[in-house]
């Protein structure tokens, strides 16, 4: 064989085996790639749920403080969930719903 035949050859070869590494790479970065973005958006996901919880336990906080320190609060509270009232109050109920008469027209 000529020494360019065996050039073309090599050249031919080192190109092939380039092909092939970078196929090799690419089917198995491509999986991991998509597994780092699935990551990343279970990741933002959660992030989001944990800043929706801080939330809730920031109320929930505020909530229980204003009940621990303000006495109006336990009041309305007791007014509001309980249905308590003060002795020598009245209370008046109105109730909704189609019981109502209707409105009368001039």
């Amino acid at each position: 064989m000529s020494q360019p035949a065996r050039n073309s050859i090599r050249g031919v070869l080192w190109l092939a085996a380039f092909i092939l590494a970078l196929t090799v790479f690419l089917v198995t970065y491509i999986p991991r790639l998509r597994e780092a973005q699935n990551l990343r958006t279970e990741k933002y996901r959660l992030d989001e749920q944990l800043r929706e919880q801080e939330a809730e336990y920031n109320r929930q906080l505020g909530r229980q403080q204003a009940l621990t320190n303000d006495p109006r609060e336990v009041e309305r509270v007791a007014r509001e969930k309980l249905k308590l009232v003060k002795p020598g109050e009245t209370v008046f109920r109105f109730e909704q719903g189609n019981n109502a008469p209707p409105p009368r027209n001039p």
